[in-house]
């Protein structure tokens, strides 16, 4: 941190003249602003492109913040922002297995615009973005410091939005967002209430990991709710364009920052629906009218069974693997969601339903061994039959061999453990095969 930068913070922040965040309503809003300012209160800040920032008044000083209101029916994409609020509770145990009954209705959702990437306490939150349903409406609230001295104003404002919410939605925000404000809460001797967090990354990359290139939330607007930014300012240049208005005072090219954050929160709320919707119901659900496709069934069942409490889930789970299969699925995801499915069939006392599994992608799937070993491994430990599982493993080798050689060719490192661990299978069982054949019957 330069010296100028260490000097604006000792400033004092100016006197508190200001309305209360409280009493500021989108309806009055135009007659506020006609209204003129009392003497000493700071000013607005229009920065353009339709975006003005107002003073506020919090118990640390004074803080400039836009607002935006929509109602609860306003469609981002292909949802509406309301669509959390219909998801049952089931829908949110299955998302936030930690949290019983998940108060969406009462969650601030929250995104910040930083000057870096760390979370160290040389790190500033310069735009703190809220949204929250108020009264049958979605409001979001973006507090912005003009110069860092304006950060206890901010938080001040923050904490008064906090000790509402019963919640808390980010999307990364347990590993950058949430210890980035606990930082700077305790530099300035505050303290954050502990409150539940669902960080929407975790379930996200559950749910698209295999579905998408990403799991960004733009990625995630995109390819999943449909929105498409026009002229959207790149996360990398945010710190540059807020370091060069304090440098030179020209707001104007942080308009398009303050509209990145807006969307930001936006497709934040507009994804939460999207998830709760998909985890209520899955095999019937189509939020914004799209069926989930076989890699978010299987994304789903992952969600399901990573934080399952109930027969119920498995059987949803187990479920949502079978559609999946039944939709288009690429061969590796394929295999991996054959997989599963047989775990969770063993798992549940389905033995021959994952024995009937393993065999037909062992008949499908030539280019991997793993169904032909496991059912080496059940006829030898389960079904006793020395027999059939020393011809599984013989088919598991052949396949082993085939793939060795065809990547072989390819100049990919063969799977030699692979062939030594069936051919090691292969001579214990040709040992029990000998002793059963020496016993006496």
């Amino acid at each position: 941190m330069s010296l100028r930068e260490r000097l604006r913070m000792l400033r004092p922040a100016a006197v508190d003249r200001t309305a209360p965040l409280d009493e500021v309503d989108r309806e009055k809003a135009p007659a506020a602003a006609a209204s003129p300012p009392e003497p000493g209160a700071p000013e607005g800040l229009h920065i353009g492109q339709g975006v003005t920032l107002r003073p506020a008044a919090t118990p640390a000083g004074p803080v400039l913040y836009a607002e935006n209101v929509y109602d609860s029916s306003y469609r981002h994409g292909r949802l509406p922002l309301a669509a959390a609020l219909d998801a049952p509770a089931a829908a949110w145990r299955r998302l936030l297995p930690a949290v019983d009954g998940f108060p969406v209705a009462d969650a601030l959702f929250l995104d910040l615009e930083t000057t870096g990437l760390s979370r160290g306490v040389g790190n500033y939150a310069f735009l703190v973005g809220v949204g929250r349903f108020v009264g049958g409406r979605f409001r979001v609230r973006q507090f912005f410091l003009r110069d860092f001295h304006e950060e206890p104003a901010a938080l001040a404002a923050l904490l008064e939005e906090l000790a509402s919410a019963r919640a808390v939605v980010t999307f990364n925000g347990r590993s950058f967002d949430w210890p980035l404000l606990e930082a700077r809460a305790i530099v300035n001797r505050l303290r954050l209430p502990r409150l539940p967090h669902l960080d929407l990354l975790l379930p996200a990359r559950r749910v698209w990991h295999d579905a998408l290139d990403s799991c960004r939330l733009a990625r995630l607007e995109e390819a999943v709710l449909g929105v498409r930014r026009e002229n959207d300012v790149p996360g990398e240049e945010i710190p540059r364009l807020y370091f060069s208005f304090l440098q030179t005072g020209d707001a104007e090219p942080l308009a398009g920052v303050i509209e990145h954050n807006r969307l930001d929160i936006l497709s934040l709320a507009a994804s939460t629906g999207y998830l709760a919707q998909a985890a209520a119901d899955p095999l019937a659900a189509a939020p914004g009218g799209r069926p989930l496709s076989g890699a978010e069934l299987y994304g789903l069942a992952r969600t399901l069974l990573a934080g399952s409490r109930s027969r119920e889930d498995w059987d949803l789970a187990g479920a949502c693997l079978e559609e999946a299969l039944r939709r288009e699925l690429p061969l590796p995801l394929r295999r991996r969601c054959q997989q599963l499915l047989v775990a969770l069939y063993k798992r549940t006392g389905r033995g021959e339903d994952a024995v009937a599994l393993l065999k037909t992608m062992a008949a499908h799937d030539g280019s991997s061994p793993w169904a032909h070993i496991e059912l080496a491994k059940h006829y030898e430990h389960r079904a006793r039959d020395f027999a059939a599982a020393r011809e599984w493993s013989l088919q598991a080798l052949d396949v082993a061999l085939r793939r060795r050689a065809l990547e072989s060719l390819r100049g990919a490192s063969a799977p030699g453990r692979e062939v030594d661990a069936i051919l090691y299978r292969l001579r214990r069982l040709e040992r029990r095969l000998r002793r059963s054949a020496s016993e006496p019957s």
